[in-house]
């Protein structure tokens, strides 16, 4: 996983589009798909529609730092990487069609779904995590952070079971102990 083969990728749409990576995610995912509370704001501050709101310490160190409210951000610095704004509702529909074969053809689901090992003994494909959870259960997911949030949402391989979760601060613990509350529960 590498931040910077999505900022590659969002370049290589461009180049062979003409078009915004922005443009073309709206275009054949948030449309195709209802994901109305989902947006690439560029530059923009601006945070669109619904929203919580995200709190850091800002890289202070120890207990008692100040927390700063910092939903207003440029994500522009994220690029295709992380620049884009979601909700769990969106997220959840996301990954229910990415794992019902709503949104790929089979043939690009399996090579998604092709992985390698990565960290913790998860593994890791084309954009998703593959992980099998203590009581057996494998989802496969993907989780992702900006300063004052963390997000992380995962589903069955089947698509029946598909979770998602924002975490609005930067201090959080391990999140699989969502995953594993969720779908072991």
């Amino acid at each position: 996983y590498s931040n910077t083969n999505y900022v590659l990728a969002g370049m290589v749409i461009e180049r062979v589009t003409g078009h915004s990576y922005a443009h073309e995610i709206e275009r054949r995912v948030l449309r195709p798909l209802g994901l109305r509370d989902t947006s690439l704001p560029g530059a923009s501050t601006r945070v669109p529609g619904r929203h919580g709101h995200a709190y850091s310490a800002l890289l202070s160190p120890g207990k008692g730092a100040k927390v700063h409210d910092v939903t207003v951000l440029n994500p522009a610095m994220a690029g295709a990487s992380g620049e884009m704004i979601s909700t769990t509702g969106d997220l959840v529909r996301f990954f229910r069609a990415l794992a019902t074969g709503k949104l790929l053809p089979p043939h690009q689901s399996r090579e998604m779904r092709t992985t390698v090992p990565a960290v913790d003994g998860n593994r890791y494909g084309l954009g998703l995590t593959e992980r099998t959870l203590p009581c057996g259960q494998k989802v496969w997911g993907h989780e992702g952070s900006i300063q004052g949030s963390r997000t992380i949402a995962a589903t069955t391989p089947d698509g029946v079971h598909t979770a998602a979760f924002n975490i609005n601060g930067d201090w959080s613990g391990d999140p699989g102990k969502l995953l594993e509350a969720e779908f072991c529960g």
